[in-house]
Parts: structure tokens; sequence; C-alpha cells
């Protein structure tokens, strides 16, 4: 299949947005440092990447509908709701969970036409909303919680060294 038009706005971002999880996580041998929040009422590293892995599986929905109905109403995904985890779970396995999602996000948009980006629908606001502005906002989705999981790292030192943050320290 040819390089879609999106390949480096869109498509390239959230390609790397696994490997940016990883860098930062998986050097990380203190589960502790993953699992508590700097301050009370915040979130921890690992309540970020179940935040991430479920609003994957709702963009994912979301996306199918668009590719594959004439104008759907997009409110038949709110019933993907939040995915149950086991407490237990480490956060590299919550992590891999949502690159697996991600992965199938990548497979779908990947096979779209360069036309099918603009196919549109209902979103849960009631607005129309597009393939293409649908994988932005995921886009900017990504990028805002990074910078919030850096933040979050570096107050529970754990960023490693290698990484260079998002956020100022």
């Amino acid at each position: 299949m040819a390089e879609s038009i999106y390949e480096y706005d869109v498509i390239l971002p959230l390609t790397q947005m696994p490997n940016y999880l990883s860098k930062r996580l998986t050097p990380q041998r203190d589960e502790t440092k993953l699992t508590r929040a700097p301050e009370r009422g915040e979130w921890s590293a690992r309540e970020i990447i179940a935040h991430l892995r479920d609003a994957e599986a709702y963009y994912f929905a979301k996306l199918y509908h668009l590719a594959q109905r004439e104008w759907p109403d997009l409110r038949s995904a709110e019933q993907v709701g939040q995915l149950e985890y086991d407490e237990r779970d480490l956060t590299l396995t919550v992590m891999s969970q949502f690159r697996r999602l991600r992965q199938s996000t990548l497979s779908l948009l990947r096979e779209l036409p360069d036309d099918a980006w603009r196919k549109a629908g209902r979103d849960t606001d009631g607005t129309t909303v597009t393939i293409l502005e649908l994988a932005r906002e995921m886009v900017r989705h990504d990028a805002e919680h990074l910078a919030q999981l850096d933040a979050t790292l570096i107050a529970r030192g754990a960023l490693p060294h290698t990484v260079r943050p998002l956020v100022r320290a």
C-alpha cells in the first residue's frame, strides 16, 4: 500500500508513542515509583498508562465505526468504557496492553485510502468529526499525557537519565 498523505503528522507520532513510553518505563525496576502518585490527587505513572490504554480502546471503537459505516453515530463507542485490569498487574503489563491496542489502531489507519480520512460521523457530543480529526486528537492526547508522565517520573525520581523530558524539571 502507498504511504498515506498523513504519514508524518498522524501515523508516525502515533507509532512512536509506545516506544516513548517504553524508554521511560522499561528501565525502572522499582514498581513503587510507578504506582505511587507524586502528590495527593495526581495520577501515578501506572494510572497515566492505564488511562492511555482505556482511551485507546475508546478511540479505536470510534475510528472503526467511522471507517466501516456511513455517517455513524459514535455514541455507541461510549459503551467501551474503562477496561478492567488486575491491580496487581505491573505497569509494564498495562503498557503492553496499550501497545497491542495501539497496533490495532495503526493497522486500521494504515489501511485507509486517502479519501477515507475525511469520512465523518456524529461524535458523542453531537458535533461532526472525521477520521483525520479524531486521529489528530489522539496525537494531541498522547503528547499531553507524555508530558504528564515525564513530570510524574521526575517527581518520583524515576525518569531514566537517557530520556530528555518534555517538561522542565
